[in-house]
């Protein structure tokens, strides 16, 4: 369990047990699904108080959907008009102290401000020409330097907040450097189009366009302000895995990952979407100029897919060839709508 949930699992304990009563607190955690366990230690003495650790000990703090209906929990009590608001706000400075957001409703938390996760530093993307060339110039602070091709390629240079990128604050990022550019009369939907384009412009391939068109068809409108940012063509991203095994060796050049698209759901969830062609795991043959499998290269696959998960990404791959088949905008949306559904980002616009 990351410091900040521990914080905010411990401080809820203390605003329950100086606030609630047992009836409501059983009321609290059954109107989320949660039942009582059992609690064996001397060390916790207080019916109101016991009873909290009672449900505690049923929760796995590092499953994902008790988690989640744990910071239900507290939604629940900050809804309640029995609470006197001076409670309420109490709580909210608990859950900001311990570095989880509460949406301007004042009563919905995230539930993937649950984990600290590693910071991201660098984003680099969607270049439509030459492709960067990127150097450690700082092994010790991880600064990175694009020493070619810079002008082709777009560096997201915000901090990353803890529910991840929204489309939206990439549509904000987008005005702001373009501030010399856009009229100042331009509207918000315009300034959405042109960044749509511009993104689009550094797509590969036609199944590339697929994903990315079928995306916004389907999620722009019913997620609205909520849709991460589906970020395309990400060539450098805050891997310590990478920046480290640079630093032993000496070796300031950085290899040019490339992912076909990036999701940031949260500073703990990140989604790597690949489009693999016969390219990634075949090569062709001198003789007859046919594709043949490769196992090297598809070695060389996994082994990169091994170094995003243990970095904490999660990577999910697409054939190309499926990308083909008559049903594959309904494969691309089934796919983002069971991916949504598992982090529960539908459940924010209920």
């Amino acid at each position: 369990m990351d410091s900040g949930l521990a914080s905010l699992k411990m401080e809820f304990r203390e605003f329950c047990v100086n606030n609630m009563v047992l009836r409501d607190i059983g009321d609290i955690f059954s109107a989320v699904g949660l039942q009582p366990g059992t609690v064996n230690s001397p060390f916790i003495s207080g019916s109101r108080r016991t009873l909290v650790e009672a449900y505690y000990s049923s929760i796995d703090w590092k499953n994902p959907a008790d988690v989640k209906s744990f910071l239900k929990a507290i939604e629940f009590v900050l809804i309640q008009s029995y609470v006197p608001e001076d409670s309420k706000n109490q709580l909210r400075n608990i859950c900001t102290i311990c570095g989880f957001e509460i949406d301007k409703n004042g009563h919905s938390l995230y539930l993937t401000s649950a984990g600290i996760g590693r910071q991201f530093k660098n984003l680099i993307f969607a270049a439509d020409g030459p492709k960067p060339e990127i150097v450690l110039s700082d092994a010790v602070s991880n600064d990175i330097e694009i020493v070619k091709n810079a002008e082709y390629c777009l560096v997201y240079d915000r901090p990353i907040k803890r529910h991840g990128l929204l489309w939206s604050e990439l549509i904000d990022w987008w005005r702001n450097i373009n501030q010399g550019v856009f009229p100042k009369t331009i509207e918000t939907i315009d300034i959405e189009r042109k960044l749509y384009a511009r993104l689009r412009k550094s797509l590969g391939s036609k199944e590339e366009e697929l994903i990315y068109k079928t995306y916004f068809k389907y999620f722009r409108q019913e997620l609205t302000e909520k849709l991460p940012a589906l970020i395309p063509q990400v060539y450098l991203h805050y891997d310590p895995y990478t920046l480290r095994q640079r630093q032993f060796s000496g070796d300031k050049q950085l290899p040019r990952q490339r992912m076909d698209f990036l999701l940031l759901l949260s500073d703990q969830y990140r989604i790597v979407i690949e489009v693999d062609g016969m390219q990634h795991y075949s090569e062709i043959d001198t003789d007859s100029q046919k594709y043949v499998a490769s196992s090297k290269l598809y070695a060389e696959m996994v082994s990169e897919d091994r170094k995003l998960r243990l970095a904490d990404y999660e990577v999910y791959r697409f054939g190309v060839s499926e990308l083909k088949e008559i049903n594959a905008e309904n494969l691309i949306y089934s796919f983002f709508r069971q991916l949504f559904e598992k982090y529960s980002l539908l459940d924010k616009i209920k």
